[in-house]
Order: structure tokens, then sequence, then C-alpha cells
């Protein structure tokens, strides 16, 4: 009895499958990452134009300057309310790619434990054969005692 050839390229392909989820998780978590960082840029611009806004409102203005200020200050806020919602997309997707990576595991352990299951039965069953030839030997030698 052989150990079947299927269990180790099972687990081959289940343990590449983990690292392609390892892969994808790295890539989710620098995609937060940079959408969080991109979010404090925003945030810490639209505080510098306030502060300018209103250092401008002390001096004296057109009205298109102050209009531009709030123009602006308002793009700001829907791109930063925008980034707001890339963050989440892309914390869900970090979420869904570590729950392929569990699954991924346990199919990775899965694999292994069959594999070593078919490789202790091989074993076991050379263990049997051996000592059932042993026997064997053994009794032949007694029968051809004189």
């Amino acid at each position: 009895m052989k150990p079947r050839a299927a269990w180790p390229v099972l687990a081959k392909k289940a343990k590449e499958k983990c690292d392609e989820a390892h892969a994808n998780i790295s890539k989710a978590r620098q995609r937060v990452s940079q959408l969080q960082q991109s979010r404090q840029r925003m945030a810490m611009l639209y505080e510098d134009y306030v502060r300018r806004s209103q250092e401008a409102e002390r001096q004296v203005h057109s009205m298109a300057q102050t209009l531009n200020f709030r123009g602006f200050m308002q793009q700001l806020q829907s791109l930063i309310a925008r980034v707001d919602e890339d963050v989440l997309n892309a914390q869900r997707h970090l979420a869904d790619m570590q729950l392929k990576l569990r699954a991924a595991e346990q199919k990775r352990i899965q694999m292994e434990t069959l594999m070593e299951q078919d490789l202790k039965a091989v074993r076991e069953h050379a263990r049997k054969r051996e000592q059932r030839e042993m026997d064997e030997a053994g009794v032949m030698l007694y029968n051809l005692r004189p």
C-alpha cells in the first residue's frame, strides 16, 4: 500500500490559497492605511483653510474671496466624505479577505490532516504486514525444527 498522490497535491494547493489570501490581506491593509492617511491630510488642509478663512474675514477682502474660500471648503468636505466612504469600503473588503483567509487556513489544515492520516494508515498497514510476515517466518521456523 502506497500513500495516495492526491493528498500532497491538494495540501500544496491549499497552502498556495493561504499564501494568496495573505497577500490579498496585505494589499487590503495597505489600501486602508493609504485612505486613512489621505483622510488625515484632507482634514488638516480643511482646518488650515478654516483658519485662513477666519484670518481673511478680519481683513478687508472681497465677496469673491469669501465665496472662493467657502466653495473650496465645501469641496474639501465633500471629498472628505467620499474618502470616508472609501475607507469603509476598504475596511469591508479587508474583513472579507480575512474571512477568506480563515476559510483557506481551515482547508489547508484539513488537507494536511488528511495527508497525515493517509501516511499513518500506510505506515500502520506496512507495520501489520511486517508483523504478519515475521509471525509466518517464526511459525515456519518452529515447524521446521526437528
